[in-house]
């Protein structure tokens, strides 16, 4: 499901809408009318984060640019550092 909330009405009810994207709810956040900005939950962006790093992986190899491959904990730590996260 997802919602589009102006960015000027969402600072007045922004708990209720990160409440509504942990339930897995897309809201998108507009400026004038075009959009600006989506809210998802963490669990969410993870798995897109983790999707995209998989495609270009397979992108990478389908291109012979295949490197060393990485033990998986070095990985998810590579990508979580590149997102500016911790575990």
């Amino acid at each position: 499901m997802s919602a589009t909330c102006p960015i000027a009405e969402a600072r007045g009810k922004l708990g209720e809408l990160a409440r509504r994207a942990a339930q897995h709810e897309h809201i998108t956040l507009t400026d004038r009318g075009v959009p600006a900005a989506v809210i998802v939950s963490p669990a969410e962006l993870e798995d897109l984060e983790d999707a995209l790093a998989l495609a270009r992986l397979e992108r990478d190899r389908a291109l012979g640019r295949a490197g060393t491959p990485l033990p998986h904990d070095e990985a998810r730590r590579a990508l979580l550092d590149a997102a500016g996260r911790s575990e």
